[in-house]
């Protein structure tokens, strides 16, 4: 479980780092605390199935990862693409506040 949050700064982690380290940014985070509800990252894409992705699922999507803000709410599930270039995805648990969450992520060794 990783916990993001800003109190008006980038906040973030590496996922490539074992375990995952902080980052100001990294590869999922918070841009600051001005954009509630929004998780940022080098590569991101909405997942909208009912479980969560898999490799394939997410290489599939890999045309679709793009550096940006992703809106979530507790449950949302997206593929992720690291600054190595791994694929992986994550799920937001919870929503402690604006700029306050909590999410699991997996991130996959290269295929």
């Amino acid at each position: 479980m990783l916990l993001l949050y800003s109190n008006g700064v980038c906040s973030g982690w590496w996922l490539d780092d074992r375990p995952p380290s902080r980052a100001l940014a990294g590869d999922l985070g918070l841009e600051c605390d001005c954009h509630p509800g929004e998780v940022d990252g080098n590569a991101l894409a909405a997942w909208h199935g009912a479980t969560r992705p898999t490799y394939q699922q997410c290489s599939e999507m890999s045309g679709q990862l793009a550096r940006r803000a992703l809106p979530v709410q507790e449950g949302s599930m997206a593929c992720l693409g690291t600054l190595d270039g791994r694929l992986g995805h994550f799920t937001v648990t919870n929503i402690l506040g604006p700029a306050e969450l909590n999410l699991e992520a997996t991130v996959w060794e290269r295929r």
